[in-house]
C-alpha cells in the first residue's frame, strides 16, 4: 500500500497501515504548527499517546458575548461567506491535548517507512488500478482535480468546482509560567488575526492571509514582555471553501472505483473535519478496502 503525504492525516493512516510506504514531496519534516486540540482521546488512544484533558475557556475581543454582527465579520474573515463558525458558542468545554512533540513521536514511528522529497503527479495516480495496490492519497482535492481538468485522458465528474481557500499565517509565544487553556476570538476586520489560544504555556496567534502587527496581549491580561516569541510559519490550506457535497462525493467515489485511491484527511476529501474524524475516516478506509464495489457506493454516499 502507498499513502501520499506525510501531514498528519497521512502519518496517522501510516500508524494504522503499518506495512504501508508514504510518499511526501517536503524534502524534511515541517512540523504542525497549529493549536492541537482535540475533542475526544480518540486520536492518541488509536496510536497509543497520552492526551491531557482540560477545560478551555474561550472569550470574543473586544466583547463578551457575540452577537451577529461579530459572527459574521469573523465568518468573512476566516471563510469568505456567512456561515455558522465556532466563535457563536463561547461555554467552556473539555478538550484533550496532544504533547508538543505528536508530531515528531509519529514520524518516528513511520520513519522508515516516509519516501521525503518524492513529488507525486498525476500520472502516479492515473496509472494506478485495481490489479494494483490500493493508495491512500491525503493530497489536497484540487491538486488532484487539476492534473484531471488539464488534458490527462479520464471521465471523471465535470463540474466548474471553486476550490478557495486561504492561507493561515501562525506565530507562536512562550509565556512563562502559565498553565491555561483558552481562546479568544478577534472578529473586527482592521487586523487580519482572527484566533488567538494559549494551551498550557504555549500561546498561539492565528491570521488569515498575513501577519500584522495587531497587539493582542491585553486581550489575555498580558503584556508583550509576558511573550517570548518562538517562530512563524504558515499552512498553505488554513481554511477551505465548502463545495458542490454531491460532486465531491462522485469525486472520490470515482477515484476509489477507477483508480483504487481512497481520500482521507480535510483537504482530500475537501471537508471542514477535525482529526478526531480521520480517525473514523481510517476505520472507514479499512472497511471499503474489503468491500464490494456496491458496498463501497454506500459507504461513499454516507
Amino acid at each position: 500500500m502507498k499513502i501520499f503525504g506525510a501531514g498528519l492525516a497521512g502519518l496517522l493512516a501510516g500508524c494504522h497501515f503499518q506495512q504501508a510506504t508514504i510518499y511526501e514531496a517536503q524534502p524534511f519534516n515541517k512540523p504542525h504548527k497549529a493549536v492541537l486540540r482535540f475533542r475526544s482521546s480518540a486520536v492518541g488512544d488509536a496510536v497509543g499517546i497520552e492526551f491531557r484533558k482540560v477545560r478551555v475557556h474561550k472569550d470574543v475581543w473586544p466583547a463578551s458575548t457575540v452577537n451577529p454582527k461579530q459572527a459574521n465579520l469573523y465568518a468573512q474573515k476566516v471563510a469568505g461567506v456567512l456561515t455558522n463558525r465556532s466563535i457563536w458558542n463561547l461555554d467552556a468545554v473539555d478538550r484533550y491535548i496532544a504533547p508538543e512533540d505528536f508530531i515528531e513521536q509519529l514520524i518516528e514511528r513511520c520513519s522508515e517507512r516516509i519516501k521525503w522529497g518524492c513529488k507525486i503527479i498525476g500520472n502516479d495516480i492515473t496509472r494506478n488500478s485495481h490489479r494494483d495496490e490500493p493508495i491512500i492519497s491525503t493530497l489536497p482535492m484540487s491538486s488532484l482535480w487539476q492534473w484531471f481538468n488539464s488534458g490527462a485522458p479520464n471521465d471523471l465528474p465535470a463540474c466548474p468546482v471553486d476550490f478557495s481557500f486561504k492561507k493561515i499565517f501562525i506565530r507562536r509565544f512562550r509565556v512563562e509560567g502559565a498553565d491555561v487553556f483558552q481562546t479568544i476570538y478577534f472578529p473586527e476586520p482592521d487586523t487580519n488575526l482572527y484566533r488567538v489560544s494559549i494551551t498550557g504555556d504555549l500561546l498561539i496567534a492565528e491570521y488569515v492571509n498575513q501577519i500584522d502587527e495587531y497587539v493582542f496581549y491585553s486581550a489575555f491580561g498580558l503584556r508583550e514582555s509576558d511573550c517570548q516569541e518562538l517562530d512563524m510559519g504558515y499552512k498553505q490550506y488554513g481554511k477551505i471553501k465548502t463545495i458542490n457535497d454531491e460532486w465531491r462525493k462522485e469525486f472520490i467515489y470515482d477515484l476509489t472505483t477507477r483508480y483504487n485511491v481512497f481520500s482521507l484527511g480535510r483537504y482530500a476529501t475537501w471537508r471542514n473535519i477535525l482529526l478526531d474524524d480521520v480517525i473514523k475516516d481510517i476505520a472507514v478506509l479499512k472497511k471499503m478496502m474489503k468491500s464490494s464495489a456496491y458496498d463501497r457506493a454506500r459507504i461513499n454516499t454516507k
